[in-house]
């Protein structure tokens, strides 16, 4: 690269990025330049700068950069010509165009272009910086936005695989585990709970059973009740499916979720007796739409129950099996909302089942 045609600033000062962001800056005028050249500097940004387009094309092919910064107007090729050509190179580049053109169409033109912010000249050193810190943190943003669903998506398709697993042995858990997703997505909405803890919620509702893959069919799939050995066999099935999510490589809270479905608020359940608020609130959400669609679906023993009989049902042991907070949320949403989802997924034909 033609040391006389770009310069690179040194990564010396305070950025507030962890590592320095590597800036393009193009513009015929060397006043401007060398101003918004000595600004990003200053602030910390690795900074090459050209009064060519053509040369910040031929930078642009040979350097990974994360935003453009070109006057509108140059000698040879407009700011929205290069912007246009940079983002064919560099497809997620950010870019601001510099323009003393303070008529509207000129912006908008910019804008077509695929540009993500646009800084009317002459311009305030401090605006010149504000406008590529909005420029750097739309894009991280854009990009954590992209990463997060990427990283969902890819946790919900191994979910789905597992539960495969024990759909294949289990016929009674396809419509439940479908219902009991969206039940507990409903009422972690009602709770305001994070966009985490309902991606958390979600999974470890997908997979709370899976730890039954471990459990013989003899016990798994037999039509009356457990004997004591029997129910000690089944009563492992939380502890192991909260180490097969953990070695699933999800979050540790799907995992938490998965492990403590079983335990009560006043500490009686199982595994491990955890009480109250010990338990993970994920845990404590599935608990109550777990038993509300036992209660709702039809079972060897009996038919399914209306949804008043498990709103009575659910409330009688608020404050025992249940955390208050998460019953008073359950009783706050409109019925419709339960029968709607349990609509979706209708209760299967019981052939046979085994008593959890």
């Amino acid at each position: 690269m033609n040391a006389q045609l770009f310069e690179r600033a040194d990564t010396n000062g305070n950025h507030p990025l962890t590592t320095p962001r590597s800036v393009l800056l193009v513009d015929d005028d060397p006043a401007i330049l060398n101003v918004a050249h000595a600004a990003l500097l200053q602030a910390g940004y690795d900074c090459i700068k050209t009064r060519s387009p053509l040369r910040a094309l031929e930078a642009l092919q040979n350097h990974r950069f994360d935003l453009l910064i070109s006057d509108a107007t140059m000698r040879g090729m407009t700011g929205l010509d290069l912007a246009t050509q940079a983002l064919e190179i560099i497809d997620d580049l950010s870019v601001i165009i510099m323009s003393d053109n303070r008529e509207v169409e000129t912006p908008i033109q910019a804008i077509r272009a695929g540009t993500t912010d646009y800084l009317i000249k002459p311009f305030d050193v401090e605006d010149l910086r504000a406008c590529v810190s909005r420029a750097l943190t739309k894009k991280e943003t854009i990009f954590e936005r992209h990463r997060r669903r990427t990283q969902i998506t890819e946790w919900d398709a191994a979910a789905r695989a597992f539960s495969l697993s024990l759909n294949a042995r289990d016929k009674e858990t396809e419509g439940h585990a479908e219902r009991v997703i969206l039940y507990s997505q409903r009422l972690g909405i009602e709770l305001r709970l994070s966009k985490e803890e309902l991606v958390a919620l979600q999974l470890g509702a997908r997979l709370h059973d899976i730890g039954k893959i471990g459990v013989p069919d003899s016990v798994l799939k037999k039509p009356f009740p457990l004997t004591d050995d029997e129910k000690a066999i089944m009563g492992e099935h939380p502890g192991r499916g909260e180490e097969m999510v953990r070695m699933m490589m999800l979050p540790e809270a799907a995992a938490q979720i998965v492990g403590q479905h079983h335990e009560r608020w006043d500490g009686s359940g199982y595994p491990r007796k955890l009480r109250g608020e010990q338990i993970h609130i994920g845990a404590r959400v599935f608990s109550v739409v777990d038993t509300y669609d036992a209660i709702t679906s039809d079972r060897v023993y009996r038919k399914a129950q209306p949804y008043e009989a498990a709103l009575s049902e659910i409330q009688k042991y608020r404050g025992t099996q249940f955390d208050p907070a998460v019953v008073d949320a359950f009783v706050r949403v409109d019925k419709a909302d339960w029968l709607e989802i349990k609509s979706r997924f209708p209760c299967e034909p019981i052939l046979e089942s085994a008593v959890a």
